[in-house]
Order: structure tokens, then C-alpha cells, then sequence
């Protein structure tokens, strides 16, 4: 069922859904061993054989022609190559228009915290829990039947697990996310969720009857949170997340080309509509602007040629600047606060990075008048010279970070014996040294003419030049950057996937919403 705790609402995924961490967690350190090859061995078990994935094509073809009500007439499933191992994927059965309705999903077929609530082992346990909390132990519960399930059909269709770095061990992370933002991210999540299983954990043993520790175990805990946070889908209208058949084993693009899914209350079903137009045989993908890492976190896999990937980058101001408070004065007018992180992407930035910048580093007040965060305004041309130094300090510093240059990685992937946690995480270094790379020539480009200078007279050697030279597309953001800068940044950080913050009973943590 879709309709839950949560009211409907329309609009995009809201910017306070709850994070997916916990601020007072503590890493505990780990013993710092080389990967061995059990891991390997699970790796490769959680990769799809041709064998696998012609018997996966043919249950979901099954699954598909067995749902009352599901309309799916202009949908194919077909099996593909993958980033690891084949997949399966949905395909125009015929050439679909723009805006045509590809796949309508009725209501009682999605799957929901509502489910996981009422269902008669675990539903007083996932009321207690945040929504894909509940909605992993319906899933560890309903496992637990087989054949029994009245969703065997779609279970058939669910991994058992992801690849995601939520299930590495510390040392695989170390070893292939060394300097990655990633590396960090994936260690507070993971530790996130095993803190949720810690809290889980003594409802079940209290209760071995209801809840056998073979089902109910960390591992599978573990496993089964990967494949809900990967499959689950986010519904706007309906403000919730749902597994839904055929539509959660679609694939994800976040170049805009893909397909839309929300929920349609007049309909009361969910609707997969064509972005563009498809010729019959292409894929159908959703639409989902995450970047590659959070891909990574997420699903387990990375999206070649993504072009929404991007980087978070850090501004603020300086404690020291005797300014201080009249720029965070300023700022707050403007909707930011003293430190903020911006998207920077391999082609663009957003105006506000360099505005927030230029802020920062004036050191005349009188400037402060021209600061403006919608168009592109330089303050002077010191200025202007000193925020492209600290972005060049910045991409040198991150690139400092890695164990390898960008052209050993280059090298690594072309290697055919990978395992695929390997090949995944030097395709997500790849992608993020192309941004750093990227925006270091920019710089360096713009840098080129006046980095010998000033004159006497303080003139730049171009003073003309436009800071838009940084960047063939300097991307500008709409008003209200506060709003859209915490909506895109929220995207990012996996505030809009699964709610870690909030124990079971209702309170949350020290973490922010």
C-alpha cells in the first residue's frame, strides 16, 4: 500500500527527509588486512552469469504477465551487459511517443513501510523503525516463507544482495576508495546501519520464536537493507518509498533522458511516463540525478558518462577576517551560512561557488554591495586572483589525496581480470579525477594571462577577461539558492534515500533531520 504515516503531498522528495547517518557515531578502528579471497568469492556469487541472467529475464517476463491490473504492454525485458557480470533490463516491446505512459503500476501491487507495519511477524517491530528499516525486515520476513509468499513472484526478481560499500569490510574500503570522499561516507553509513542493527538486536533475541536468528541475523540484516535501499522507489505524490514490480529493476541515468515514476492519485497507481521519444529495442532507464558515488552507496554500481556527477565543494569564511561578521550577515540575507558546500561538476559550477568566494576574500568592504549570487559579478581583479588560487590549492589537494595518478587508474581499468568491487571503485576515481582534472585546467586557463601581475596601477594583464572563460557552461542557479543548493546537496549526501538517524520508538539521535 502506498498510503502510510507519511501525507501526501506533491512536490519533489522533500529536503528534510532524514539523513543517512547518525552525527554521534564513532568508527571503531579495524585490523588492517589485505582482502582475501572469500570476499572475492561472495563478489563474484552477487554478479549474474548468462545462465543467471536469461533465468532472471524469464521471471520477470513471468512476473509480468501474472500482476492483475499491472499495464506494461509497451514493455520489454531483455538481458544486457552490466558494469559487472550481465543484468536485466526493460526495453521498448515498440516505438513509445514523448510523454507516453510506458507502465502503470496499480497501488496494491507497491510495497511500503505500510506493508512492513502490518504485517503479522514484523509489522508491531517495523512500526517502531524508520521507513526502509521496516521495509528490510518485511523483506527478511517475507524471504523467510519461500514459495509461501504472496510476493514470491517478486522476490524471485530481488538480488540478495548489492555490491554497495555499505557491505565492504574496512579494508576493501581503504584499499580501492583511498582518497575518494566516498571512502568516508561509506564508513559512517555502514556504521550507521550497524548501529541500527545493534538497536535491533535485542527485540529479536527477546523473541527467537518470532524471530529465528537464522533469519533474523546481522549478515542478512545487512544484505537485505542493500537490496531495499537499491530497488526502492522514490514517490513524490505519495511522499514515500515503495518496491514495485518491473519498475524496480529498471535502470537509473542522471543525464535527464530517461523515464519519470510517480504516483497518480486519480489513477491510484503508479506511472512510468517517457521523458522522449524511444525507438522499439532501447532501454528504458529513470530519470534519478544522483551523482556516482551516491549511485555507488546506493545501488551498488556507477553510471558511465553520468552527467550528473559532480563533486561537493567547500567554501566558507575566514574566522580571522575582521569582516567576518558583516560577510555572514550578508550571507544569511542571501540564505547561506558561513560554511557551505557546492556541486561542481566536470563542465560547470555553480555562479554561487565563485560568488560565495569572492565574499569570502574581499577585503573591502565597499565591494560587499556587488556581491551577487545570481549573475556572474567579479569584485575586483586581486580578488579574482586569489579565489582561482584557492581552487587550484583545492584540486591539488584533492588529487594529493589518491595512492594512484589518474593514468595508473587509466591503466587499472583496462585490466580484464578485476573482481568487481575493484572494477567499481576505479571507475567511481576515474569519474572524480575527471572533475578534479577538469576544473584544474579550467583554472589553470584562466589563470595563464595574469598570474604574472599586478601592475603599479593594481590592473590585472586582461582585466577585461570574463570569469566565465573558467568554464565552456558556468552554470547558473535559479533564486532562492538556499532551497535549491540544500535540495541538490541533500540529493547528494543520501538525505533522500533511507532514514538512519532515527531509532526504533520514534527518537532520533544527535544527527540532523
Amino acid at each position: 500500500m502506498l498510503r502510510g504515516p507519511r501525507p501526501f503531498s506533491s512536490g519533489t522528495c522533500p529536503t528534510n527527509c532524514r539523513r543517512w547517518r547518525s552525527a554521534h557515531i564513532r568508527v571503531a578502528p579495524r585490523a588492517t588486512t589485505k582482502v582475501s579471497a572469500a570476499p572475492a568469492a561472495q563478489d563474484a556469487a552477487l554478479t549474474l552469469t548468462m545462465a543467471d541472467a536469461l533465468a532472471l529475464t524469464e521471471r520477470i517476463r513471468q512476473l509480468k504477465d501474472s500482476l492483475p491490473g499491472l499495464k506494461a504492454d509497451s514493455v520489454g525485458v531483455q538481458r544486457m551487459p552490466g558494469d559487472v557480470g550481465e543484468r536485466v533490463g526493460l526495453v521498448a516491446a515498440r516505438d513509445i511517443r514523448d510523454r507516453e505512459v510506458v507502465m502503470t503500476i496499480p497501488e496494491k501491487l507497491a510495497v511500503t513501510s505500510v506493508d512492513a507495519e502490518a504485517h503479522p511477524v514484523v509489522g508491531p517491530l517495523a512500526a517502531e523503525c524508520s521507513e526502509l528499516t521496516a521495509m528490510t525486515l518485511w523483506l527478511l520476513a517475507e524471504r523467510a516463507l519461500g514459495a509461501a509468499s504472496q510476493y514470491a513472484g517478486l522476490l524471485a526478481t530481488l538480488p540478495e544482495a548489492t555490491l554497495s560499500p555499505l557491505l565492504w569490510e574496512d579494508s576493501e574500503l581503504r584499499e580501492l576508495l583511498e582518497g575518494s570522499p566516498m571512502l568516508a561516507e561509506a564508513r559512517t553509513r555502514r556504521e550507521a546501519l550497524r548501529q541500527q542493527w545493534a538497536a535491533l538486536e535485542p527485540k529479536l533475541r527477546a523473541d527467537p520464536g518470532r524471530f529465528p536468528p537464522d533469519v533474523f541475523s546481522e549478515r542478512a540484516f545487512l544484505r537485505a537493507f542493500s537490496v531495499v535501499v537499491s530497488h526502492s522507489l522514490f514517490l513524490p505524490s505519495a511522499n514515500c518509498f515503495a518496491l514495485l514490480p518491473l519498475a524496480s529493476a529498471m535502470g537509473r541515468t542522471g543525464n535527464g533522458n530517461g523515464c519519470d515514476l510517480d504516483f497518480d492519485p486519480q489513477l491510484n497507481a503508479v506511472v512510468v511516463t517517457a521523458g522522449r521519444p524511444y525507438r522499439s529495442g532501447s532501454e528504458l532507464l529513470l530519470n534519478d540525478g544522483r551523482p556516482n558515488g551516491e549511485l555507488l552507496l546506493a545501488t551498488g554500481g556507477v553510471q558511465e558518462g553520468n552527467m550528473s556527477d559532480f563533486l561537493d565543494w567547500s567554501a566558507g569564511l575566514v574566522p580571522a577576517d575582521k569582516y567576518y561578521l558583516m560577510k555572514a550577515q550578508v550571507l544569511e540575507s542571501l540564505g547561506f551560512g558561513p560554511q557551505e558546500r557546492f556541486p561542481v561538476f566536470a563542465d560547470r559550477m555553480p555562479i554561487q561557488l565563485l560568488a560565495y568566494l569572492r565574499l569570502s576574500r574581499v577585503a573591502d568592504p565597499a565591494l560587499l554591495a556587488k556581491v551577487s549570487f545570481e549573475t556572474d559579478v567579479e569584485l575586483s581583479q586581486m580578488n579574482e586572483y586569489e579565489i582561482l588560487q584557492i581552487l587550484m590549492g583545492d584540486c591539488r589537494e584533492r588529487l594529493a589525496a589518491y595512492t594512484k595518478s589518474y593514468e595508473e587508474d587509466v591503466k587499472i581499468a583496462q585490466q580484464p581480470g578485476l573482481s568487481p568491487k575493484e572494477r567499481l571503485a576505479v571507475r567511481l576515481r576515474l569519474g572524480e579525477k575527471r572533475i578534479i582534472n577538469a576544473t584544474m585546467e579550467a583554472v589553470r586557463r584562466r589563470l595563464a594571462p595574469i598570474r604574472g601581475i599586478p601592475t603599479k596601477a593594481g590592473q590585472l594583464a586582461d582585466p577585461n577577461s570574463d570569469l566565465k572563460e573558467i568554464f565552456d557552461t558556468i552554470e547558473a542557479l535559479p533564486s532562492a539558492p538556499l532551497r535549491l543548493l540544500e535540495g541538490l546537496v541533500s540529493w547528494a549526501k543520501g538525505e533522500q534515500d533511507p532514514d538512519w538517524g532515527k531509532k526504533p520508538g520514534g527518537q532520533k539521535p544527535g544527527g540532523r533531520r
